[in-house]
């Protein structure tokens, strides 16, 4: 197991441009990314969104690679030992080496004091995989006033990703070497010009209940995700003098729950479309975790298939 950097390359690569969306998504199963072999020994894990999908199998690998101590960012404290003694069981793992920090993305309260529980548990952090997500069929209106995507998907990431930076900077001054990786998607590239609000507003234009449809909301929020990372990847600097490595990663079309709140006849076309033209959420969350082993040249960059792209 080696434990080094991962060493990227960067596109052009992946699946043909000019194919359709369909052949590009059964390119990615066929193709799916390498499985990362890199050890975490010694190190400081974090992943919200950790008890189911991706952030639940990018879990199961940070275990099974080694980490010193793997923090489930999860909304209950029962999600979370369910997800806990899974992770156990399936790496052998000892039981101190997974934490739990409860955080609701819908509330910005909790997300404020989500930081403080973890830095209660941890004197460092050497990474941060920030991986909760939600997907809704329908204009749903978080109790902040945003739209619930916006709300956790962005505006509570980005506030996470905020609050964790003297932590990150202290992790960092002593020497090691740390990563924040955002989980976005290629779907950020959809976005179009007239999608925004008549006063340039990606984030107006998202929130808007009228006219609101799931496809296009999915792509404006990767689009603002994609932003965030860029703006926090700004605020850190060069990555080899900050010592702080910033990238965002996309994990493909994967088998996962994120539809769950979709009703009951698209669940049943997601389950055969899924079964052709999905990845598994373990091929997914293989990206995640090796997006957080590349080494200073991903700073401010997009990982996909086992590629950089600016």
């Amino acid at each position: 197991m080696s434990s080094t950097f991962i060493t990227a390359s960067e596109g052009p690569g992946g699946p043909p441009q000019d194919a359709g969306q369909l052949s590009k998504l059964r390119w990615a199963v066929k193709n799916p990314p390498s499985d990362p072999q890199i050890s975490f020994a010694g190190k400081t894990v974090l992943v919200t969104g950790a008890n189911t999908g991706l952030g639940f199998e990018a879990a199961v690998k940070y275990s099974a690679l080694g980490a010193e101590k793997l923090i489930l960012g999860v909304r209950s404290i029962e999600k979370g030992e369910v997800a806990k003694k899974q992770i156990l069981e399936r790496t052998g793992r000892k039981n101190e080496t997974i934490d739990i920090v409860t955080v609701d993305l819908s509330d910005f309260g909790s997300v404020q004091a989500f930081v403080p529980a973890l830095e209660a548990k941890v004197e460092h952090l050497d990474v941060a995989l920030l991986c909760a997500g939600l997907g809704n069929p329908t204009y749903v209106k978080a109790s902040t006033g945003w739209e619930m995507a916006i709300q956790v998907n962005v505006l509570s990431t980005a506030l996470i990703a905020i609050l964790l930076l003297p932590l990150l900077r202290q992790t960092a001054a002593a020497g090691r070497q740390v990563h924040m990786t955002f989980v976005e998607s290629v779907g950020h590239e959809a976005v179009q010009k007239e999608w925004f609000s008549e006063a340039g507003s990606l984030l107006e234009a998202s929130n808007k209940e009228e006219g609101w449809d799931a496809t296009k909301s999915y792509s404006m929020v990767k689009l603002l995700g994609m932003s965030v990372m860029d703006a926090v990847a700004r605020a850190t600097a060069s990555a080899p003098a900050s010592g702080i490595i910033v990238n965002a990663v996309c994990p493909g079309l994967c088998k996962t729950d994120l539809g769950r709140n979709f009703n009951l006849a698209a669940k049943v076309f997601m389950v055969p479309f899924q079964a052709i033209f999905a990845r598994t959420a373990e091929q997914g969350s293989r990206s995640l975790v090796s997006a957080t082993a590349i080494g200073p040249e991903s700073h401010g960059k997009f990982w996909n298939h086992d590629i950089l792209y600016p």
